[in-house]
């Protein structure tokens, strides 16, 4: 058993709370001495003790009498790099240095804090293995810090022939049951789902996570559903608006209209001077909150709108088999024209089949 089998049982601790760190990081964490897993650990909760603290305390659980000795010449394996700055909790570097591990070996740096330099001074020995699992564990966190704007994804459920909006109400669904539950999973990964007032008003949606495994976990969050409006005429009754979560509505307006009764936790973000909305304004304001994912539910108009000004960094596409034709409109009703398919401006990360649908990932190159 060598480093990367350690690290990858610490990426498997990290997924546990895949869905519940939001709008952190998932991070695992395993302690070893003489090739045996002495204490191990995740971070569970956005606002929680960390990872690394987690997998200590287990040790001092298990070992009472003598947790020092043996946490003394262990070497301890976290997937990302200990965080060095005072947070919603203390430094992680400042507990760690109670103790005499022989290595610390992280799978990936944070470029947001100085956790390798602060050990190293301290003379521990530092290894990072700049594992790419440990990467993609918080691919969008990355992002965020390179980039200084959220991993926007844009989720688009469509026929065959890329239609993917119904011109008749006799029809609601385009792909199948087992499509709709992946979708829920994008969902809980996600800070914000954003839609447009269209969809809000044509098909009532609710936008929110419903798998009973995800929301089972007492840690769990729903992620906060944001509307573009321009008019702020909207179904208010609409479930988006009546279920429980965070709710805003992006609008050039200053202030919302009285709302029906049983609306609560909803707020304005208001674009002034924007008519219509602007989807680079909204990215330039929603990049200064502690916001890493967005992941887009929306029409044609408002996909097209952030398309265009090329801010939507990946594309989750459900396709069905069917041809759909004149019975609906083209996915994307933005002034440009892609081929979405040609790999010139997309790479396609990930293609599989889904019940009966076809899943297909495009991350722009």
């Amino acid at each position: 058993m060598n480093d990367t089998y350690f690290i990858s049982k610490a990426v498997s601790l990290a997924l546990k709370g895949k869905f519940n760190t939001r709008p952190g990081v998932n991070v695992g964490c395993v302690i070893v001495k003489n090739n045996k897993i002495i204490g191990q650990a995740f971070y569970e909760k956005y606002g929680g003790p960390h990872a690394e603290i987690n997998a200590i305390n287990q040790v001092k659980r298990k070992y009472k009498k003598n947790f020092f000795s043996k946490l003394t010449g262990s070497d301890i394996y976290v997937t990302l790099e200990p965080c060095s700055k005072k947070g919603k909790t203390g430094a992680c570097v400042d507990e760690l240095k109670k103790y005499d591990f022989k290595r610390v070996v992280i799978g990936a740096e944070d470029p947001t804090q100085n956790g390798i330099t602060n050990l190293q001074r301290a003379g521990y020995e530092v290894i990072n293995l700049e594992n790419q699992q440990c990467l993609a564990l918080n691919k969008s966190f990355f992002h965020k810090a390179k980039f200084k704007k959220p991993f926007i994804r844009a989720k688009v459920a469509m026929s065959s022939d890329h239609k993917s909006v119904f011109t008749s109400k006799q029809r609601k669904w385009i792909t199948g049951i087992p499509a709709r539950n992946d979708v829920q999973k994008l969902r809980a990964e996600a800070d914000i789902i954003l839609t447009g007032s269209g969809t809000i008003n044509e098909d009532s949606p609710s936008m929110n996570v419903r798998t009973k495994k995800i929301i089972a976990n007492k840690n769990f969050v729903q992620p906060a559903r944001y509307v573009f409006s321009n008019n702020l005429k909207l179904n208010w009754t609409a479930p988006f608006f009546r279920l429980p979560g965070k709710k805003v509505v992006v609008t050039s307006k200053k202030n919302l209209p009285k709302l029906p009764q049983g609306i609560s936790d909803i707020s304005v973000m208001s674009l002034q001077n924007k008519n219509p909305i602007s989807s680079k304004d909204f990215v330039k304001e929603i990049s200064k909150l502690n916001i890493n994912n967005i992941l887009i539910e929306a029409g044609p108009k408002l996909l097209g709108s952030f398309g265009d000004h090329n801010l939507i960094d990946e594309y989750i596409f459900y396709i069905s088999k069917e041809k759909l034709e004149d019975k609906a409109l083209y996915f994307y009703g933005g002034s440009k024209q892609f081929n979405f398919f040609d790999n010139k401006l997309f790479d396609i990360v990930e293609e599989k089949i889904i019940g009966k649908d076809k899943k297909i990932i495009l991350r722009k190159k």
